[in-house]
């Protein structure tokens, strides 16, 4: 009801502008659904290369912090890594070997988890002293 109510209270403050005032806010709103329009569709053409982790808090922190030190977003900082170690993994620089563990996943055979990275192992360790 709110809503409606400013709204036509809008509607009657621009009956009281010029014509031309009334033009340039027509053509100020259109201008900014049309950036809002192609803001929509850079979003769209997007969605297709973007992903969703769950990164330890201290791991995000220090992405954060070489991002801000380079002065780059964190996802060109997370790429520009994920690249080189994927290219080490290929020449077989780096491997996941003594780092697996077995999933109760029903999807995953495996949990892979990085040495540093505290909460997952938390996580496997009280799982391991769960079943003895």
């Amino acid at each position: 009801m709110a809503e409606i109510l400013s709204e036509r209270g809008r509607h009657f403050d621009e009956l009281r502008l010029s014509r031309e005032e009334r033009a340039k806010l027509v053509e100020m709103r259109r201008k900014e659904e049309e950036k809002k329009r192609r803001e929509r569709e850079k979003a769209k053409a997007r969605k297709q290369n973007r992903t969703t982790v769950d990164l330890p808090e201290s791991l995000r922190k220090a992405l954060e912090t070489i991002a801000e030190k380079e002065r780059v977003t964190v996802s060109q900082v997370i790429t520009f890594f994920l690249f080189d170690a994927a290219e080490r993994y290929e020449k077989k620089e780096i491997g996941f070997w003594g780092y697996k563990y077995p999933s109760e996943s029903p999807r995953y055979d495996w949990i892979l988890v990085h040495p540093k990275d505290v909460e997952r192992m938390e996580k496997i360790e009280s799982r391991k002293n769960r079943k003895m």
